[in-house]
């Protein structure tokens, strides 16, 4: 029997749908995994103000690891904070600007943007407890604890080449992953969900073999590799699943109840198809 302490998980496409919903099902088997004494953390690219009442909502009472890693925060008390230094935000800002992809910056807990592309911001706020903030310029900013900075664009194919221009230019100096298909997010190179997972294990005395991590994006998987049993959503990026112990059915078929049935709840009877 596993004895799992400690569960994380991505909230988007993990947890809540395009729509932002979570299944009956799912919320009822958080609570049957939280009788049995086991912490819930919600791991996620949201601000705080985006994450915590999901994590409300949902009904657990622990710190949320938001900006990809790069805060741990439990109501107005920051834990744990990695913040992406200002001389490599201001480079990101410029090379947005020349290449014309619209940029979100997240500074001092607060979403700020200069090109307020309506279509964009409209998706990107939908349902996600999110407002934002317009200036002419970023120059203007005082740049205060960036936790992170975020490119859209619709072109992926884009976003690809974008990624693999940038992870080597600022290799060793910032993180960036995909935290979906349109999205790419530059935090600073220790904010990780890996390392915030392993900030609280630490502050928990929590072994790694006595946790458990889901999620579907790229951005998933240095928290999965820093878990003991590691789950990748049917609907993950390919990346995520080379890694996996299990991959459960997709969101749309309440996977991740699946696998709490299977690895926490140890229920046999749990639908195996990965």
């Amino acid at each position: 029997m596993n004895n799992i302490k400690l569960i994380v998980s991505d909230i988007d496409g993990t947890i809540l749908n395009e729509k932002c919903e979570c299944s009956k099902k799912l919320r009822e088997t958080f609570k049957k995994v939280q009788d049995l004494g086991i912490k819930i953390v919600l791991a996620t690219g949201r601000m705080f103000m985006g994450a915590d009442p999901v994590r409300e909502n949902l009904g657990f009472d622990t710190p949320v690891i938001c900006y990809q890693g790069a805060m741990v925060r439990k109501g107005d008390d920051i834990l744990y904070q990695n913040a992406v230094n200002n001389d490599l935000a201001r480079e990101i800002i410029e090379i947005s600007r020349e290449k014309k992809f619209h940029l979100n910056l997240y500074n001092d807990d607060t979403l700020i943007v200069e090109d307020d592309n309506k279509k964009y911001m409209e998706d990107y706020t939908k349902g996600r407890f999110t407002t934002y903030k317009t200036v002419k310029s970023f120059d203007e900013v005082m740049l205060n604890n960036v936790s992170k900075l975020l490119c859209i664009t619709y072109k992926e194919d884009e976003i690809i080449s974008l990624q693999k221009e940038l992870s080597k230019k600022f290799e060793g100096k910032l993180a960036i992953v995909r935290s979906h298909k349109y999205y790419l997010e530059f935090t600073d190179i220790k904010a990780t969900k890996g390392n915030a997972l392993n900030f609280l294990k630490d502050l928990w005395n929590i072994k790694t073999e006595e946790t458990f991590a889901s999620g579907d994006q790229d951005n998933d998987y240095d928290m999965l590799q820093n878990a003991g049993i590691k789950i990748a959503m049917g609907n993950a990026s390919e990346k995520l699943k080379s890694i996996a112990d299990y991959i459960c059915p997709t969101i749309h078929n309440d996977g991740l109840v699946d696998a709490l049935e299977k690895y926490v709840l140890n229920n046999e009877s749990a639908n195996i198809c990965g």
